[in-house]
């Protein structure tokens, strides 16, 4: 019986679906394939982000900018990010400079089985709340609430809900400026710090966060 690969399961569900033609017996053996498909038995052919801080900060603004993408469906953003979060097996790193390799990586995890590939996301996304609520609470993104659901999350969720005009200004450049922090505002670096690793830069901005708010706790003890 065929596998469904992450390619091919719009396909089947549009046809178990819509098509006039499918009888009962269809019906069974095609819920028996994706029942089957769904089984993560895990991603032997790609390695698998279990640390943040194994990857790029280019990297890691390129998942985040995805996962902000309000307009896409779960299954649209599984697909989008699956070979982002799924590398070749020998480096993680994604190469900008070769668009033949990168498609040919792409197309051989739209072809992996979709139960192993969504097994890897939930993995990977667990791994993300960890690193940026847990390990590194608050650098980033403001306390995850533990009511809140993860999809729900927004570049420069630490903006608030405002209307005003830096407030959008603000959030349609947070990745610019947090590169820039991490620059020294000095644009000819920019494509340099794309390019350091995770481990280098969120410690830096760590260390950047908890100033600001011991400044801000100084200045507000100073002004009583």
């Amino acid at each position: 019986m065929k596998r469904i690969t992450l390619r091919n399961q719009h396909e089947l569900e549009s046809l178990r679906t819509n098509s006039k033609e499918v009888n009962s017996i269809d019906e069974l053996l095609l819920r028996k394939v994706l029942e089957d498909s769904l089984q993560d038995n895990g991603v032997d052919n790609f390695k698998e982000i279990t640390n943040l801080n194994n990857i790029s900060f280019g990297h890691f603004i390129l998942i985040e900018k995805i996962l902000a993408v309000e307009k896409l469906s779960p299954d649209e953003r599984v697909a989008m990010l699956s070979p982002i979060i799924l590398r070749p097996l020998n480096e993680l790193k994604i190469d900008n400079e070769d668009a033949v390799k990168e498609g040919k990586h792409k197309d051989a995890v739209l072809d992996e089985n979709i139960g192993n590939v969504y097994g890897a996301f939930n993995r990977f996304m667990e791994v993300r709340k960890t690193y940026l609520y847990k390990t590194y609470n608050g650098v980033i993104y403001e306390t995850l609430d533990e009511d809140e659901d993860d999809e729900e999350e927004k570049e420069g969720t630490n903006v608030g809900s405002s209307t005003s005009a830096r407030a959008f200004h603000t959030k349609k450049f947070f990745w610019n400026t947090m590169i820039s922090d991490v620059a020294g505002n000095d644009i000819f670096k920019f494509s340099e710090v794309v390019e350091l690793m995770m481990y280098v830069v969120m410690p830096f901005l760590a260390e950047k966060r908890s100033l600001q708010i011991v400044e801000y706790l100084e200045a507000k003890a100073a002004s009583m």
